[in-house]
């Protein structure tokens, strides 16, 4: 997978509040519900896969300018 920017993780974290909103809000049908939660559950992994890379010691930072 490629390095997402910090524009990319923030529309992600954006659409990832929006999708959680929706479930939430109980009136989406159980197969529509399903898809958003299969979303939802690919946003977090994407995120977290995010989080790890930029944790990691070993590369520096893409975003960084050091």
């Amino acid at each position: 997978m490629s390095a997402l920017t910090l524009p990319e993780v923030f529309d992600l974290r954006l659409r990832l509040k929006a999708l959680e909103e929706e479930v939430a809000s109980g009136t989406l049908s159980l197969f529509v519900r399903c898809e958003k939660e299969d979303e939802i559950l690919e946003i977090k992994e994407k995120l977290g896969e995010f989080d790890r890379a930029k944790g990691n010691n070993e590369e520096e930072c893409l975003h960084c300018s050091g």
